[in-house]
């Protein structure tokens, strides 16, 4: 990589470590701003879930347009909307205008991971893009540890409002993101807006249907199935039916999807846990997460090379496996010292940002240069769409009465210990979605080679 690229790659990560910041900082709050507004788990998830929910469809509505319009204008956008956010978030006296900034924040925070997904894939050259995720990785896992250590302790000795002003100071990497990418034009296009009402108002009624009224989530069918009807019918739609015809790509999103539900949830139930079973404050909290981001950060420009070497199958099938034997451990030894969750939560960390460098490359190779834009745009939806889900379905399953699922688990906690068990069973999910796409590839590769040979 030349000079240029390089300062572009250092712009890149730190504003996507600020964007991952600010969805782990909040997470460690949850229990203070549970006990602020007096609200239930359910309720209070919605400061991740709203932020989740929003975050999903933005991140393929800047995939969408960059196909428009210039990369770099939108990233600047991007930046002042989750500014805008943050500022909101730090004035708001009440827990409807800590959502509304949240809302506010995704909108813009979603341009960042899309946007940067995009740039590395489109302007970094094949070769290099394995090294490139695998930087972005890194920083991904160093500020989902990062986050819960600031947010703790901002938390703890200044409130959780200060929280939304910290992520103002991404806004210091514009101007050089600013000069590193390329000058584009903007391309003749429409933009489907009926498309991107439809789609996110089937997201929206979804998750409210899981969080408030199961009635609701009727809508979401309804909403699908407009959105459907609508695709098949404009010629410029806002998801190409074509793109989702590619059988190994649909199973790729699937699995994305799968292991962010599962990483998310966690992110989601260890700070309650942590403070119920043992009785920790916020900023211990978010050191106990801090050692598994570390290693992960450390380890994951590696990870990208080993992916580029040995493939990304390979990688994905060794990080699930890993992720799947630290949520049976933390389901198993529930209330054991905070140093042996740590030890834990590395196995996880490392599986998981081992599995992001290695599916956001696999993803993107067999996606044309026309493509890139709106394909790893959905990628960026269907993975934040688990992270959305995640949490609103696991708030819900703490709240019920579900017995005791793991006999190595002595403790009474076992809503905790069940729902790590479910974790663990989705990312075993996420091990025969991969199985499958290996199947697909290899019969689409047997049909090429006798296709060639007949000719």
């Amino acid at each position: 990589m030349d000079k240029k690229q390089k300062r572009l790659l250092l712009a890149l990560c730190y504003t996507v470590l600020f964007s991952v910041m600010n969805g782990t900082m909040f997470n460690v709050a949850l229990p203070e701003i549970a006990q602020d507004f007096g609200l239930l788990p359910s309720q209070v998830s919605w400061v991740v879930v709203g932020y989740g929910m929003v975050f999903a469809i933005g991140a393929i509505t800047y995939g969408k347009l960059a196909d428009l319009f210039p990369v770099r204008r939108l990233v600047a956008i991007g930046l002042a909307i989750f500014s805008l956010g943050s500022i909101i978030g730090f004035f708001a006296s009440s827990y409807w205008l800590v959502i509304m900034a949240r809302i506010v924040q995704a909108s813009g925070a979603a341009a960042i991971p899309a946007l940067g997904m995009i740039v590395a894939t489109k302007y970094f050259p094949a070769e290099r893009r394995g090294y490139v995720l695998g930087y972005i990785a890194s920083t991904v896992a160093f500020g989902t540890g990062v986050g819960p250590m600031l947010g703790g302790v901002i938390t703890q000795w200044f409130g959780w409002s200060v929280l939304f002003l910290f992520s103002v100071m991404s806004l210091l990497a514009l101007p050089v993101l600013y000069r590193t990418l390329p000058v584009e034009q903007m391309t003749k296009g429409s933009f489907d807006t009926i498309g991107t009402l439809l789609f996110g108002a089937g997201i929206a009624s979804l998750l409210l249907g899981i969080n408030v009224n199961v009635m609701i989530a009727g809508l979401a069918v309804v909403f699908f199935a407009l959105f459907g009807m609508h695709i098949r019918r404009t010629q410029a739609p806002f998801i190409q039916v074509s793109l989702l015809a590619n059988g190994p790509y649909r199973l790729l999103l699937l699995l994305g999807m799968m292991i962010f539900f599962a990483m998310m949830s966690s992110f989601f139930i260890l700070p309650l846990l942590l403070e119920e079973v043992n009785g920790l404050k916020a900023g211990v909290i978010g050191l106990v997460l801090f050692p598994g981001s570390m290693m992960a950060a450390l380890l994951g420009s590696r990870i990208g090379r080993l992916s580029d070497k040995y493939g990304s199958a390979m990688i994905i099938k060794w990080a699930s496996l890993s992720m799947v034997f630290g949520f049976v451990a933390l389901s198993t030894f529930i209330g054991v010292s905070p140093v042996g969750i740590a030890c834990m939560l590395i196995v996880i960390y490392l599986g998981f940002a081992s599995i992001q460098s290695a599916l956001a490359s696999f993803v993107s190779r067999p996606l044309e240069r026309k493509e890139i834009g709106v394909g790893m745009g959905l990628y960026n939806l269907t993975t934040f769409m688990g992270g959305a889900f995640g949490p609103a379905l696991v708030s819900r399953f703490l709240e019920m009465h579900t017995g005791h699922w793991n006999l190595l688990n002595g403790t009474a906690f076992d809503s905790y210990s069940n729902a790590y068990l479910i974790l663990a069973v989705v990312c075993l999910g996420a091990l025969l979605v991969l199985a499958l796409v290996q199947i697909r590839l290899s019969k689409e590769a047997q049909l090429s080679t006798q296709r060639y040979e007949s000719i």
